[in-house]
């Protein structure tokens, strides 16, 4: 494969990389007793000989031609265009989807809330100014500490929704003067928002079959929370904020950094067997191995400690 870069000095520069068969470079991140470890690959890349094309003009090029010839090649040039723009959107939501996913494990948010409409809301801003201000109430409710990272998604009939990652709720608080049960609290926070019959704020995980309701673990949380970047992003507005979190004030974890090692003189199942880890504190909650267009091998565990109700 090969790529062209601009040296310092602007002189375009070809370079090829080799992707080394036998070496790897491994990525791992920890935060309170989370854990994920990837792996690919290695690539080493070095200066050709070839002598890079100039920059493409445009102008130039469409100057070759003029009436309807012209205009589809201007159409082809912009689909070019859209398609690397489609291509470095997914870039920024995979960025953004790991951000909101760290964020929540470092601060260990057990609590998954969703708030929706009774209504057909589908304006985003208005969304957006609606939660803003149910975050303002909750921290009042909740005596000025609620930590949050929050995904929206648009339904399919339209109408907008949250889903929020925090801290468990308490068993009461205050609303108005006036002491109610925590699980109430953001329903009713909503409500005075968007109106006395227009919202809900669910609270916990999924129903089983049972009608019991499934508490997810944190991992399980942040990955729910931030797969809706992804799902959400090409239909929120370019520039806007994707998602929404608490900001660095009042003690909120700092985002982990990832350790990088590269190995040598390994096959891609000595790399398995040394990455597949679980200690006896932990569990795995997900794991794939994938294959890339020029032959790169990826791979990516993630594991969580134990629930406290198991470990003890």
């Amino acid at each position: 494969m090969e790529r062209i870069i601009t040296a310092p000095t602007g002189e375009r520069i070809v370079i090829q990389g080799e992707v080394h068969g036998d070496a790897w470079d491994v990525y791992v991140k920890n935060v309170n007793g989370h854990r994920e470890i990837s792996f690919r690959n290695a690539v080493t890349w070095s200066e050709t000989d070839k002598i890079a094309p100039p920059p493409f003009d445009a102008e130039a090029y469409l100057s070759q031609w003029d009436g309807e010839e012209r205009a589809w090649r201007e159409k082809e040039l912009e689909e070019e265009a859209e398609a690397k723009r489609d291509k470095q959107m997914q870039k920024n939501a995979q960025n953004a989807k790991a951000k909101c996913r760290w964020f929540i494990k470092a601060n260990g948010l057990n609590e998954l809330l969703t708030l929706t409409y009774r209504a057909n809301q589908t304006d985003r801003n208005l969304c957006k100014k609606h939660f803003k201000e149910w975050v303002r109430r909750m921290k009042s409710a909740l005596g000025g500490r609620f930590v949050y990272c929050a995904s929206f998604e648009r339904q399919d009939r339209g109408a907008m929704h949250v889903h929020i990652a925090c801290h468990k709720l308490p068993k009461h608080a205050v609303h108005k003067d006036v002491k109610v049960k925590g699980w109430e609290l953001g329903t009713k926070v909503w409500r005075s928002i968007v109106g006395s019959d227009n919202g809900l704020c669910f609270v916990g995980g999924r129903k089983t079959p049972q009608g019991r309701v499934k508490q997810r673990s944190i991992a399980k949380i942040a990955s729910y929370v931030s797969k809706y970047i992804t799902k959400d992003y090409a239909d929120a507005p370019k520039g806007s904020d994707r998602y929404s979190r608490s900001d660095s004030k009042n003690g909120i974890a700092s985002m982990p950094k990832a350790e990088k090692i590269r190995i040598w003189g390994a096959s891609l199942q000595d790399m398995i067997e040394m990455t597949f880890q679980c200690a006896e504190d932990e569990i795995i909650v997900s794991h794939r191995l994938t294959l890339e267009r020029f032959g790169e091998a990826r791979y990516w565990l993630v594991t969580e400690p134990l629930p406290p109700e198991i470990l003890h």
